[in-house]
């Protein structure tokens, strides 16, 4: 299935936006029609766009902000 950045954050990693889900959206589209099983794409997805969130801090999600 076809994902693009705003349905995958919705559907399957609410925290993502922005840059990080678009690229999370890119590597499941491409591992599904690479054959990969739905769920080992949108758990490794999931993995890649966390860690962009972090590198860049683009969280969209209230308890990932801390007071710093």
């Amino acid at each position: 299935m076809p994902w693009d950045a705003k349905e995958f954050a919705s559907k399957h990693n609410k925290k993502l936006s922005g840059e990080a889900a678009s690229k999370a959206a890119a590597q499941a589209t491409a591992m599904v029609k690479a054959g990969v099983d739905e769920g080992t794409a949108i758990a490794t997805a999931n993995k890649t766009g966390n860690r962009i969130a972090r590198r860049k801090k683009i969280y969209d999600h209230p308890r990932s902000r801390r007071n710093d």
